[in-house]
């Protein structure tokens, strides 16, 4: 059974969209790529960049706010 992307906090339909634009059907696979190889495959399918958008998803999958990524966690996210 697989559940929505939207289904994980912090992400909504829009990050949705983008996730089965780029292949990624559900939260479950999301989960699996990882937050890096989910936001390569959305920008390789026209996603624009937006470091905001980036580390969302990575704070969504850690369970964690996204306006909790801070000081050195952020600077190292915004290097990637």
């Amino acid at each position: 059974m697989s559940t929505p992307v939207s289904s994980i906090g912090n992400l909504g339909p829009a990050v949705e969209a983008a996730c089965t634009r780029a292949g990624i059907p559900d939260a479950e696979t999301l989960r699996t790529l990882g937050a890096d190889e989910a936001y390569r495959r959305m920008l390789a399918t026209g996603t624009k960049p937006h470091f905001i958008g980036y580390y969302v998803v990575h704070m969504a999958l850690q369970g964690r706010p996204w306006n909790d990524c801070k000081g050195k966690e952020k600077d190292a996210l915004r290097e990637a």
